[in-house]
């Protein structure tokens, strides 16, 4: 009688398979919605940052190419710049005698393959030699110290023209010298950033990517 009993509340096998499909068919509904709703999201977001992820990765390969993959102590690559420490890219011999280091010369090649390829050439507006100056509150001094580094940043450019001389002779337009303010820390180094200021044609491209998303 007990055992009749249990069995009155335990459904047969045809139900239970029947519930477990429906189930099973609800989740993959659920999840194939949710994976339609990502994925929404990350193609807009794709296409936004696909184009400068792109000009990045063919940047960071022409720097491989001339420094190889070992970190070199006092050069740092960003997805938009290199930041060098200063006493890399000069001999510290009298001011305007000046010449070149190692360095200066790889990153000289590295500009050059880089303009020499129409298609990178066509998303950079300016390379941009710019010195650091840590500002400080005596405004005087950072008067004087902007006019000496100014001096320093074309004295770096003209180095890197000099390095190799197609540079300013084929694309001199694409580059000029600046001084940039930053604020003050404890190392005293001076830094030099070699700034790629992209042009609008990377947001073009953005805007073309984004089209079949707004219609």
């Amino acid at each position: 009688m007990k055992g009749n009993t249990l069995t009155k509340y335990i459904l047969p096998p045809g139900p239970i398979l029947s519930l477990t499909l429906i189930g099973i068919v609800l989740l993959s509904a659920v999840l194939y919605y949710r994976a339609v709703k990502i994925e929404r999201f990350l193609e807009p977001a794709l296409a936004v940052t696909q184009p400068r992820i792109e000009f990045s990765e063919n940047i960071s390969r022409l720097f491989l190419k001339e420094f190889g993959t070992r970190q070199i102590k006092g050069i740092r690559f960003t997805t938009s710049s290199i930041v060098v420490d200063e006493p890399l890219l000069l001999n510290s011999i009298p001011p305007r005698r000046e010449t070149g280091s190692a360095v200066l010369t790889k990153l000289s090649r590295i500009f050059l393959a880089l303009l020499r390829d129409e298609k990178m050439k066509a998303h950079v507006d300016l390379i941009l030699v710019a010195v650091r100056l840590p500002f400080g509150s005596d405004q005087e001094r950072n008067r004087e110290e902007r006019l000496r580094l100014q001096e320093r940043s074309e004295l770096i450019l003209e180095s890197l023209f000099r390095a190799e001389p197609a540079l300013e002779r084929e694309y001199g337009l694409y580059f000029a010298a600046t001084v940039t303010p930053v604020q003050p820390s404890e190392d005293k180094t001076t830094l030099v950033e070699f700034q790629i200021i992209p042009t609008s044609q990377l947001h073009i491209e953005v805007l073309q990517r984004l089209q079949k998303y707004v219609r």
